[in-house]
């Protein structure tokens, strides 16, 4: 296998994401640029320079139309959800090119392919008080998720006692099944799924509290990155906003950086 640049993994995303969007059309499911891609498509037409991954979103509908599809049709590239494959160890969607192979954050790591994100939005109740209430239940099973994943004799961060507690920690979530606390991220998403109500979040999202006004999420405009059009709420700006404050404005300098660590390689 021959191991890929940066920039080589970044065609390879943005292939699969020309596939997504023509798939999307063609079946009428709703799907737009989102997070760090969308900041990346209004600020820099393309990429944040410090980013490596594309975000997608849909709302729950239109998720669950796509999971259903999209596997039918497509031979090369794959949807991979905890719906779909019950030892997936993530809450949301991706979409690999399965000819490629992706480890994270190396070959001792979790084995993936070169992929995209697919961020599901729920119904989210008309009631502050009670949102921040899912997004804390959120992080706490994410913690625990993490932690269960995590190789129990990997060495954390800190001193001795904080050490020995995230040993114990990762030992006790052990009890669980692999993917039980994913299932937990997601029942508690869809917690209002039946619901109606007129706002949207994000509750997979693990550095954001996203919700919206279900309305921003409706009508949609083409916006430019890489040299191409694609889907963006109409209302990006006030969605933005809502999501990171003051997008516009650069970070400093020294957050300027990837979040993640991988090797990624291509099949000869």
């Amino acid at each position: 296998m021959k191991q890929l640049t940066l920039d080589e993994m970044k065609a390879i995303q943005l292939e699969i994401l020309d596939v997504v969007m023509k798939f999307c059309d063609e079946h009428e499911i709703k799907c737009w640029l989102d997070g760090g891609t969308l900041i990346g498509a209004i600020r820099h037409k393309g990429y944040i320079p410090w980013d490596d991954d594309i975000d997608l979103g849909m709302l729950r509908p239109d998720y669950e139309k796509f999971m259903k599809l999209f596997n039918e049709e497509n031979t090369r590239y794959k949807f991979v959800c905890y719906e779909l494959d019950k030892n997936f160890y993530i809450p949301f969607g991706k979409v690999f090119d399965t000819q490629t192979v992706l480890y994270e954050p190396d070959e001792k790591g979790n084995k993936l392919c070169v992929n995209i994100d697919i961020w599901t939005y729920d119904n989210a109740p008309n009631d502050d008080e009670i949102i921040n209430k899912m997004f804390r239940k959120r992080d706490k099973y994410y913690l625990c998720n993490f932690a269960r994943q995590a190789r129990i004799f990997q060495p954390p961060r800190g001193n001795i006692l904080r050490r020995l507690t995230v040993y114990a920690f990762r030992s006790v979530v052990r009890i669980f099944p692999k993917s039980y606390f994913v299932r937990k991220i997601i029942d508690n998403a869809k917690r209002y799924a039946n619901s109606d109500t007129g706002l949207i979040g994000n509750f997979f999202s693990m550095t954001t509290s996203i919700k919206c006004d279900k309305a921003i999420l409706t009508s949609f405009v083409d916006v430019e990155f890489e040299g191409k059009k694609y889907k963006a709420p109409v209302r990006y700006d006030e969605y933005l906003r809502e999501m990171y404050g003051d997008y516009m404005q650069f970070p400093p300098e020294d957050k300027r950086i990837s979040t993640h660590k991988f090797k990624a390689y291509k099949n000869d």
